[in-house]
């Protein structure tokens, strides 16, 4: 008799979902199990979860066990990092292997490596929308920028179909286990911003809805590429990207949605642009695993290009900047809506991040742990690699990249609400 265990990490679903299928195919008995992790949930200085992705990640936990539940199985519960964790389950139930979806983000390589090293362990990719092994070259030849990738990739395009989802599932219960409430990790729910427009509700059925919603109901799609730069409302961004940073939703899921909307309504710019936005995400997940570790580093992957000095005061202006009190009203209201609701614009990311860099002259990095903090759509990859993108450290033959607020401002605010409101 096999008997396993499946972790559950940034794949919360039953959908779509690769190695939960070769789990229950492997296994004669199967235990299911989601672990919060000390190195995120307890981290201090600098804390690396705000209370918006928290209770998030809370919701999608708890609508995944759900709806375990309704198909016969049992999710346990647990605290600790993986690498502690999952060995003692796995000894307390007399598990022969584990089953892990691939990360592709450094540390959580390495957390695949360490457990690896103390269990028998089975990981299956199912990570981003082309699959590692449908890329047209070796992964040793990945392009250092994302035009030379997408040429590459839509020259000779392929996107597997969706794996189909479990139904029926003969997990078995070890312990009874219960979520932790968010108080055990010092977080506690804030008043809802009277400025937001729009409510994220963690867990694949939110987000099902959200997607026949967004895409078929209002037809959103279909003018996309026209209000993707706008900064407020709640129809203008698909919003999708919270729900595919913890697996809720898959890239390829998506996809195949606006395959099949363009086989019904005919394909446009706009149905073209957020796949072509999934490639660019494709692309940051590649160079993660590509660069491992340098992607934390000061100078990135360009340890060539002189580094940043910045300014004595920098401190209270990295302050300043992240409590959306700097001399700029532009930048104060997208931080203050980012700290206020964990989320902001692209264009309004892109705007704050050029304006720490090149105005401030902070380093990129004291940026990108605040945005990993504060975000609930945080996903490594995407994240450290827009923000090495910007700083000119990153995948762009470019060493600068400058916003010009007041113009941006202008263009993109012209009447002033969305600063108004949120300034």
């Amino acid at each position: 008799m096999v008997i396993g265990v499946f972790c559950f990490r940034n794949d919360l679903r039953l959908h779509d979902n690769q190695a939960l299928q070769n789990a229950l195919n492997q296994c004669d008995r199967l235990y299911l199990i989601y672990s919060f992790e000390d190195r995120v949930w307890k981290s201090e200085n600098p804390r690396r979860i705000s209370i918006h992705r928290a209770q998030f990640i809370l919701e999608s936990v708890l609508g995944l066990s759900h709806t375990i539940s309704k198909a016969g199985g049992f999710l346990h519960i647990t605290q600790g990092n993986i690498e502690d964790a999952i060995p003692i389950f796995m000894e307390e139930v007399g598990a022969d292997i584990c089953f892990l979806s691939e990360e592709n983000a450094w540390e959580e390589k390495g957390v695949e490596n360490s457990l690896s090293k103390i269990v028998h362990l089975r990981t299956d990719y199912n990570k981003t929308l082309i699959h590692l092994k449908d890329l047209p070259f070796e992964f040793k030849n990945l392009p250092e920028t994302f035009s030379k990738f997408r040429k590459l990739v839509e020259g000779n395009w392929q996107v597997d179909t969706c794996v189909g989802s479990v139904n029926v599932i003969h997990s078995s219960c070890h312990k009874i286990s219960t979520l932790p409430p968010l108080k055990d990790f010092g977080l506690y729910p804030s008043n809802p911003s009277r400025h937001s427009c729009f409510k994220f509700k963690g867990g694949t059925l939110s987000g099902q809805k959200r997607l026949k919603d967004w895409i078929w109901r209002k037809g959103c799609i279909s003018k996309y590429k026209e209000t993707r730069n706008q900064l407020s409302g709640p129809d203008f961004s698909s919003r999708f990207s919270p729900w595919i940073s913890i697996g809720c939703l898959s890239p390829r899921e998506i996809y195949w949605e606006i395959k099949k909307y363009e086989s019904k309504h005919g394909s446009n710019e706009s149905t073209y642009w957020l796949i072509f936005e999934l490639l660019w995400r494709d692309f940051f997940q590649f160079s993660a695993r590509f660069h491992g570790a340098k992607i934390f580093h000061s100078r990135g992957i360009h340890p060539e290009r002189p580094s940043i000095h910045e300014p004595e005061n920098a401190e209270s202006l990295f302050v300043a900047w992240k409590n959306g009190r700097t001399s700029n009203s532009f930048i104060n209201a997208n931080m203050n809506e980012l700290r206020e609701t964990g989320w902001m614009s692209n264009r309004g990311r892109q705007n704050v991040a050029s304006y720490l860099v090149n105005d401030l002259g902070l380093e990129w990095r004291r940026g990108a742990e605040w945005f990993e903090e504060q975000l609930i759509d945080y996903d490594p990859c995407s994240n450290y690699g827009n923000w090495l993108y910007l700083s000119g450290f990153g995948n762009d033959p470019r060493t600068t990249r400058y916003f010009n607020t007041s113009k941006q401002s202008a263009t993109y605010d012209p009447d002033g609400n969305y600063t108004r409101a949120w300034a």
